[in-house]
């Protein structure tokens, strides 16, 4: 699934073409995503100029000076190019076409990402429901100490839990935890405030090398330009298991936490 680096590096790709454009037309080829894409407004945001594109957590927006807004979600295997075909792709859903002549294409085989239409000033409750990403100045040591430090879950429950610290998902959970040495099935309510700062430096670190590597391929992800992210040469424990740590020899391992891999080194992250 697109984590933050990958939606991050998405927005970067396609803002250049979409801002100061407006949108011609739109060909809806198959509305039917994870909520089906409100092809009722979409005239809405016909012929008004985009004046913002932007990413809050895993979802990217697009803002129109006439007071509505795109979200988009990429899913498990979403993914949007700027492209001047007419020729599209078999998973090529919605494509919407703009005044530089070029075309914005949503893309998604398992049609779990999401394209909706709302009126920006009342707000879309998936992007609402989302705690600050660790980029956000919200998101500081005391906040994520006393948002956890009651908290029964783990450690890496947490990190994957959108209403306390969105965008990290998976992948960059068990690489952040492996740069703190905290194990991953410490819970919330043993971390300490200087801990929960230490998760969020490494969260910021790893993220920000995950973006300028373009993101991480592991299945599914292009980036905007329908090339692979790269960070996957930079990982150090997940998708590792059975091989060594690169900090200290032992032989990595997986497990299964709340249906989803994790990846750790026992010696370098004790409980």
């Amino acid at each position: 699934m697109p984590e933050l680096p990958e939606v991050e590096t998405t927005k970067r790709g396609v803002k250049p073409y979409l801002e100061n454009q407006t949108f011609e037309s739109i060909k809806v080829r198959n509305k039917n995503l994870r909520i089906p894409f409100n092809t009722k407004l979409k005239n809405k945001i016909l012929d008004s100029k985009i004046k913002q594109v932007s990413r809050r957590a895993k979802y990217i927006t697009i803002d129109f000076t006439n007071g509505f807004s795109v979200v988009i979600h990429l899913g498990m295997t979403g993914n949007l190019r700027v492209s001047k075909q007419s020729r599209f792709l078999k998973h090529d859903h919605i494509i919407f076409s703009l005044s530089s002549a070029n075309n914005l294409i949503f893309n998604d085989v398992r049609r779990f990402g999401l394209v909706y239409i709302y009126r920006t000033k009342d707000g879309f409750y998936l992007l609402d429901n989302n705690g600050p990403d660790p980029f956000e100045q919200e998101a500081t040591k005391t906040y994520l100490f006393n948002k956890i430090s009651k908290s029964n879950a783990s450690i890496k429950s947490i990190l994957l839990n959108h209403t306390i610290i969105s965008g990290i998902g998976n992948i960059y959970a068990s690489e952040i935890l492996f740069k703190t040495n905290i194990s991953p099935f410490k819970e919330g309510k043993d971390l300490s405030e200087y801990e929960c700062n230490e998760i969020l430096k490494a969260s910021r670190l790893i993220l920000n090398k995950a973006i300028k590597a373009g993101g991480t391929t592991l299945n599914d992800y292009f980036n905007a330009d329908a090339k692979p992210g790269y960070f996957k040469i930079q990982l150090n424990v997940y998708d590792r298991a059975g091989q060594p740590c690169k900090a200290c020899n032992s032989e990595l391992v997986r497990v299964v936490q709340s249906n989803r891999s994790t990846y750790f080194c026992k010696s370098c992250q004790k409980i």
